[in-house]
């Protein structure tokens, strides 16, 4: 993928995606894409930060409570 523009980049994955689903039917794409978005985001934020869940919350904006019940969710521990 060539293109370092996000949203670029989510339309191109979408595209695949629904090409590969080769005319079936599916539903809660949104929700898919959202979940695996910010799966992704949080465990590339936690990294760079070594893990400092008070710096990843403060990046990501939210609090820390939150941002423990998402790695929880996602399972990123």
């Amino acid at each position: 993928m060539s293109s370092t523009n996000l949203p670029d980049c989510i339309n191109t994955k979408l595209n695949r995606y629904f090409k590969q689903l080769d005319g079936e039917k599916t539903s809660g794409v949104l929700k898919m894409v959202v979940q695996e978005s910010e799966a992704i985001t949080i465990k590339f934020i936690l990294d760079r930060v070594e893990q400092n869940q008070s710096e990843a919350a403060k990046i990501l904006g939210m609090n820390r409570g939150t941002l423990k019940k998402k790695i929880e969710l996602y399972k990123l521990k």
